[in-house]
């Protein structure tokens, strides 16, 4: 019996010892692992150990580089390509002799720089030097600076070979080119080349006097030539150069160019005159898309209606439209040339349309890929739901058209006339 005692009190102590050794090696492995996770000096793990040293480092070297960057890196030839502070109001050093491509850029807040202060030794400034900054209001300009003037939200170099567009003076209703009619041509007296920019586009544009012998019907006493417009790493050379003056009344003569500038492209149309009818071309990261809008009127093929002898007029050609959407995207606009809102020409808005369930016009978002022009359809409409459609309600006319009713013509034009598509 004693020695039955003896020998459980012998297993109960080396259970004991037994636990008392696991707490022991479970506590110093969690010593181990804390120590792991702090300093990286345990003896086991070392890769993970490594690993997190590694990235500590890191970390540590990447934020000793960017506390060590300096406000302003000017090169030993006095260009500025970086600023690299975040005030929004922006000093340039007066050891800066010119301001290079996008040296706005690696600011943490370029989106808020509202002013640009030139110093007085700033001779030259990069086509693209602002295109980061896409808040900027004003540029400030030293009296000690002979180089550059600011006048209503433009930069002029004194020697009238550049203007900055502050964002936003050229915008969806003043071009680059009516902007230059409206705010630089009365402040310079200059002929020759120039250059012309807002945001990432450059127009290069040939700046001459009008002869004073069209001085009763021209507003201006320039003309322009543009020859090329850059965007969005592309660029555009005309053929023929564009050339645009305006009368009396504001209208542009021999030709006009528009320019608009999106978020994935700038669009650069040449439109010959009011019939809506030229060349457009889309200037992309990925390329440049060219679209040609051609009169419908042929006198080689048969294709359509004859509307004089041996005329012959395609009224359902397709016309196409490009516009800045609210999300700052290139949109286009698709309709039938015989829907065109251009004092109904011809009357072939109620002449050839086939019903009010004919299509009238889409719309949708515009893609450059590989320089094709990829249209993305996002909306469709019919006649009844466009405003082509009151119109031609509004405009109808039984004495013009020969029947009674509206009904009766469209029903007439439908057993006629092929409906666009």
């Amino acid at each position: 019996m004693e020695n039955n005692v003896k020998a459980k009190r012998r297993v109960i102590a080396i259970l004991s010892t037994v636990i008392a050794l696991c707490v022991i090696i479970g506590i110093v492995l969690l010593i181990l692992h804390i120590r792991n996770n702090t300093d990286g000096r345990s003896l086991v793990g070392t890769d993970t150990t490594e690993n997190y040293l590694n990235q500590q480092q890191s970390s540590e070297t990447e934020a000793e580089t960017e506390a060590s960057k300096p406000e302003f890196e000017i090169s030993e030839a006095g260009v500025l390509t970086a600023y690299n502070g975040d005030n929004e109001t922006v000093v340039i050093p007066d050891n800066v002799i010119s301001i290079g491509a996008d040296a706005f850029g690696s600011s943490p807040r370029a989106d808020a720089i509202t002013t640009v202060r030139l110093g007085k030794s700033v001779e030259d400034i990069d086509v693209q030097a602002f295109v980061s900054l896409t808040k900027l209001e004003n540029v400030e300009v030293l009296d000690e600076n002979t180089y550059y003037k600011f006048i209503d939200g433009i930069l002029f170099k004194n020697d009238n070979t550049v203007f900055f567009y502050m964002p936003g003076i050229a915008d969806d209703q003043h071009s680059i080119i009516s902007v230059f009619f409206d705010k630089v041509s009365d402040n310079i007296d200059y002929s020759g080349n120039a250059l012309l920019v807002s945001g990432s586009v450059v127009a290069e544009i040939e700046i001459g006097y009008l002869p004073s012998t069209v001085k009763d019907f021209v507003q201006e006493k320039y003309y322009l030539c543009c020859k090329a417009i850059s965007g969005k790493n592309q660029k555009v050379e005309f053929d023929t150069p564009i050339y645009h003056h305006r009368t009396q009344d504001g209208n542009y003569v021999d030709g006009g160019i528009y320019i608009f500038e999106a978020e994935n492209g700038v669009v650069v149309s040449n439109i010959a005159s009011d019939t809506g009818y030229g060349k457009t071309w889309i200037l992309s990261q990925s390329g440049v898309g060219e679209v040609e809008i051609k009169a419908p009127f042929y006198t080689d093929r048969e294709i359509g209606v004859e509307i004089r002898d041996g005329l012959w007029y395609d009224y359902n050609y397709s016309v196409i439209l490009f516009y800045r959407g609210d999300d700052n995207t290139i949109k286009y606009l698709r309709f039938p040339d015989k829907f065109m809102v251009i004092s109904d020409r011809y009357g072939s808005m109620s002449k050839y349309c086939t019903g009010m369930n004919e299509f009238a016009k889409e719309i949708g978002s515009v893609e450059i890929v590989n320089g094709e022009v990829i249209y993305n359809c996002e909306e469709r409409f019919t006649v009844e739901e466009d405003a082509v459609g009151q119109y031609i309600k509004d405009s109808f006319d039984p004495d013009i058209y020969g029947y009674p009713t509206l009904e009766q013509l469209l029903a007439h034009n439908a057993e006629i006339y092929e409906p666009a598509k």
